[in-house]
């Protein structure tokens, strides 16, 4: 029997000790290690390697075999009776807020993993003490843990829980954890890469203005990456930028550009605008990070940078059905719209 993720160290977690049993078997069928036909190890076997009383580890395999998992064979010991072991699909989704474009990935994760599948999603809306409750309440109730790591509130705290999820059953949606050692599967964007790329690539619609803003907010939640790409396209396209968290609208004159995160500065940009009869798309640009229904049809259509939400939801799911431990790159796009 494989030893257990150290997340999954038999005696230290609110899971007790005969259902850690179960999901390290079930884990090991779903994993190849034990196939259909084969012995597992003894009670005895398993009570010595674990250290777990022989009543305890008793319990566990007659709960498995009471599923169908396993089968007893008198004088022999215990069999592999299914290469299946939890039946349905189970997939805990966790997302860090409610909005437009996570209801894609969402809708296109669930509809990918088909009708066999139960997916619950979670929001714990940036916040490591509500994540903390989501894994706590379901950690080994669930095949797979699909997370959307952003948190405003990221520490060591942050990470220690996640850590809790065994590596085969953690995939990381949207961005990726630094530090984050062991083999797992992750759909995520190339902030830098692709944001520089996309501002490049909309020099022509770019070169019109003279002073680009980046209204970055406070809080952990966004990628630096977003401020180095764009850094790095205004020195290198000599550009006159600025950077700051809150949008001033004393500071709007025409031919600036402003490069927007939050939906709520974008509002406050086309207010000002529409208040001081400045065109946008003309006098005043609006380049937005992600796109949205609304965003198609506000004020004739504001340019987005905007990753493939769709796609990153099938393509997570392709990784769970097919059994494969990757980190592939989400695609990234331009959509130029008359604000830019």
């Amino acid at each position: 029997m494989a030893l257990p993720d150290e997340s999954l160290i038999f005696g230290d977690s609110r899971i007790p000790k005969y259902q850690q049993v179960i999901n390290l078997i079930k884990s090991d069928i779903e994993q190849g290690i034990f196939k259909k036909g084969e012995r597992i190890p003894s009670i005895n076997e398993t009570s010595e390697d674990f250290y777990l009383s022989r009543d305890t580890v008793e319990k566990a395999y007659n709960k498995l075999r009471e599923e169908g998992v396993l089968i007893s064979v008198p004088g022999k010991g215990y069999y592999v009776n299914t290469n299946e072991p939890t039946g349905q699909l189970r997939v805990l989704l966790a997302i860090n807020k409610i909005s437009a474009h996570k209801k894609k990935i969402v809708n296109a994760f669930v509809e990918a993993l088909g009708e066999e599948a139960v997916v619950e999603t979670f929001v714990h809306h940036y916040s490591t003490e509500k994540l903390e409750r989501i894994i706590n309440e379901n950690l080994g109730k669930f095949n797979h843990y699909a997370i959307i790591p952003c948190f405003k509130d990221f520490s060591e705290r942050t990470q220690s829980i996640i850590e809790k999820i065994p590596r085969d059953k953690l995939l990381f949606l949207d961005k990726d954890l630094d530090n984050l050692s062991g083999k797992y599967r992750a759909v995520c964007e190339n902030y830098e890469q692709d944001t520089y790329q996309i501002l490049a690539s909309a020099q022509d619609a770019i070169n019109k203005y003279e002073k680009l803003y980046f209204i970055f907010p406070d809080g952990n939640q966004y990628r630096p990456e977003l401020l180095t790409s764009f850094k790095r396209f205004c020195v290198d396209y000599h550009f006159d930028y600025c950077i700051t968290n809150v949008f001033d609208p004393a500071g709007v004159r025409a031919r600036d550009l402003y490069l927007l995160i939050e939906d709520d500065d974008l509002v406050e940009v086309i207010k000002h605008c529409k208040n001081h009869q400045l065109k946008i798309g003309q006098e005043v640009g609006i380049l937005s990070y992600n796109d949205t229904p609304l965003k198609e049809v506000l004020h004739d259509g504001i340019a987005v940078i905007s990753t493939d939400f769709e796609k990153m939801g099938q393509t997570a799911a392709q990784l769970i059905l097919e059994k494969r431990y990757e980190k592939i790159h989400n695609p990234f796009y331009l959509i130029r719209r008359s604000s830019l």
